[in-house]
């Protein structure tokens, strides 16, 4: 297991420095929560949910059979300028993440702080589109002084003591990247309820790393990040009076990379809002699979409390690699700021 954790991590560092560029160098982590992630899909989803304003984090711990950590977090506040519980009408959204990706003995990391700008304008009653732009400050750092090479072989065990012949010549840097998204949304109405035979649609167009960046990885060698197209389509039919069914397809591709990524989802309404004080939230318990076409499988469920949002998520890698790195588990953890603004007090209730 040892020199199996030593080759992983070898590997890694040669797909940083460019000699296998298609294994990882220009591609990014992904999210398996699809639902609870669409702003990360596409930044025409900012500000495209009930309520005012929300604060959203997911946390992914990625291959834990792998010996080595992978971790990955994910963080935006979401605001609505302009929008009211009255009315249908145009509305901004503005959005402001972070992430912060890290992975292998070499904690290759990957950090990001961006902004986005989104407009809502309704098409007619229920039927809304929306489009956005994104701009990000991204960051890369690693540390190779923790790998091992097969070069530190004692004969008996690799010894970390024994000189490599290995350079540390990895650059840290930063730069600047844009992202824009399109998206349509067909909501029957404002509560995010479906009755029996009503339905809903969300489906969007998003183009990321629209500049191509240049990674500049170490002093002799430099890429550019592949742009990256993402279409995402979610259909809910309402069942009856107390659940629903949503489907959902994610596809990606990025370079030479494609994945496509299929949720079904059953959605059970445990208690109703109340009709009368407006004080008492609809919620729901959500339940259901993700299938990637990778070869994985993540059974996961959700809690819906109104205001408050829980899911978990657990990813079974089901491939050639599944030796290795078969566990992962995704948490996401959101607020939503449902009555009223938290910026306009009681106005707007």
């Amino acid at each position: 297991m040892h020199l199996k954790r030593c080759l992983f991590s070898v590997t890694i560092a040669l797909s940083v420095l460019g000699i296998f560029p298609n294994a990882g160098l220009a591609q990014d982590f992904h999210l398996t929560q699809a639902d609870r992630s669409m702003p990360f899909l596409n930044p025409a989803f900012v500000g495209a949910y009930k309520g005012f304003e929300r604060i959203t984090l997911l946390n992914r711990n990625q291959w834990i059979g792998s010996g080595t950590q992978f971790l990955t977090t994910y963080g935006m506040a979401e605001f609505t300028p302009g929008r009211t519980r009255q009315t249908e009408r145009a509305y901004a959204g503005i959005g402001a993440s972070f992430s912060n990706d890290v992975g292998g003995d070499s904690r290759m990391t990957q950090k990001s702080f961006g902004l986005t700008a989104s407009g809502h304008i309704p098409l007619a009653k229920g039927h809304w589109l929306d489009a956005g732009i994104q701009t990000a400050i991204q960051q890369r750092s690693a540390d190779f002084s923790s790998l091992l090479y097969y070069s530190q072989w004692n004969g008996s065990a690799l010894d970390p003591s024994v000189f490599s012949g290995e350079e540390n010549d990895f650059v840290n840097f930063a730069f600047v990247d844009a992202s824009l998204g399109v998206a349509y949304r067909f909501e029957p109405n404002q509560r995010g309820e479906l009755r029996d035979g009503q339905w809903s649609l969300q489906t969007g167009l998003s183009f990321q790393h629209v500049n191509r960046p240049r990674l500049q990885y170490n002093t002799l060698s430099a890429d550019r990040l592949y742009r990256k197209a993402v279409g995402y389509a979610c259909f809910s039919l309402g069942l009856n009076e107390v659940s629903a069914l949503q489907l959902s397809l994610t596809h990606l591709r990025q370079g030479g990379h494609s994945e496509s990524m299929l949720g079904a989802i059953y959605r059970m309404k445990l208690r109703g809002s109340s009709q009368v004080t407006n004080e008492v939230s609809t919620r729901f318990l959500s339940a259901g699979l993700y299938f990637r076409s990778t070869a994985a499988v993540a059974p996961y469920i959700a809690l819906d409390m109104g205001a408050f949002d829980f899911g978990i998520s657990y990813d079974a890698d089901l491939g050639a690699t599944s030796s290795v790195f078969r566990h992962s588990v995704e948490l996401n953890l959101a607020y939503t700021f449902l009555k009223k603004s938290a910026f306009k007090g009681s106005r707007l209730r």
